[in-house]
């Protein structure tokens, strides 16, 4: 068998080690290079050719960044000035499947040295982490970017938040990203309302453990089942040191979750919001027990009084 190439429309040029990647580049990644070794006129100025070829190819945008991003990290091009993230078809083994990627030295170099936006991305993560990345920290951040597909915005304020809770390693930092990505937690917006949601339960946790005297250690179950409801209601802690200040004086100087409870929850079925509205509800009840016992008195009195005036009677009769 004898194969001649034919020239007569030019050449196309591609370097020689596309030839050992072609068994791991996908059909899209393949299409895309071609069309770059065969457009190179374009080039120098790619972004106004970039709609261009997406409608030749039939490709969208991000799945030609995504091809521009698997043959940089061979090193078979450098992309300046367009923003490429890493596609997961980029891990060491050629494919992360469901797994998030792990790049190779020489894909972070050629990715953070032709990309400023995350070059600039991960200056700024360098500063919230006060430390100097390692290539292993690149790797992470990489991670983020194309396995969780978050933002620059999102990626810092999650870093700052696990640096606030001093949990700053990439285990618990990756984790949570996981947790975050499964709960639908992906835009900075949602990031923002969820921290500051955990930062109130934490306040709100912190002093209910020290009126309680529970220090450190792990709630219980019973406990944690009852001081989770009072956090899920946003019940206020003045409140909360109000039914605890009940409790002691009813039950004789020691605390029962049970009462203090029962005490937060009849409030909070009755509409009662503040330590006035409870001091207010409380001084309508003494009343009321006030009112019954003094009727109990007097009804009391005047049974007495029939009772001897009756016995009176008989005692006359008898005479």
């Amino acid at each position: 068998m004898k194969i001649e190439m034919k020239y007569t429309g030019g050449i196309l040029n591609l370097p020689l080690g596309v030839t050992e990647l072609v068994p791991m580049a996908s059909e899209e990644q393949l299409k895309v290079l071609l069309s770059l070794a065969g457009a190179p006129q374009h080039l120098w100025d790619f972004e106004p050719y970039l709609t261009t070829l997406s409608q030749r190819l039939n490709l969208n945008v991000n799945e030609i960044k995504d091809a521009l991003a698997f043959w940089m990290s061979k090193g078979i091009i450098s992309v300046e000035g367009l923003d490429v993230t890493f596609s997961d078809a980029v891990a060491a083994d050629g494919y992360a499947n469901n797994r998030s990627p792990a790049y190779t030295g020489k894909q972070i170099l050629s990715y953070v040295e032709s990309n400023k936006s995350f070059r600039s991305l991960c200056n700024e993560c360098q500063a919230i982490m006060s430390k100097s990345f390692t290539a292993h920290d690149y790797n992470n951040i990489m991670q983020l970017k194309s396995y969780f597909k978050l933002s620059d915005e999102f990626i810092l304020l999650l870093l700052a938040h696990c640096v606030e809770i001093d949990k700053a390693s990439w285990a618990y930092i990756r984790k949570t990203a996981s947790n975050l990505y499964d709960e639908g937690i992906s835009s900075y917006s949602k990031l923002e309302e969820h921290f500051s949601a955990r930062r109130n339960k934490r306040s709100l946790e912190y002093k209910i453990r020290k009126l309680l005297g529970i220090g450190e250690r792990e709630f219980t179950k019973s406990e944690r089942n009852i001081i989770e409801k009072w956090i899920g209601l946003k019940t206020d802690f003045n409140l909360i040191c109000k039914a605890y200040e009940i409790t002691i004086e009813k039950c004789q100087g020691k605390l029962s979750y049970a009462y203090m409870a029962k005490i937060l929850e009849n409030w909070h079925n009755s509409g009662i919001k503040t330590v006035e509205d409870a001091e207010k509800s409380l001084e309508n009840y003494k009343s009321k027990q006030k009112i019954q016992m003094s009727t109990f008195d007097t009804d009391e009195f005047f049974e007495a009084a029939l009772k001897r005036s009756n016995e009176k009677m008989l005692e006359r009769k008898k005479k």
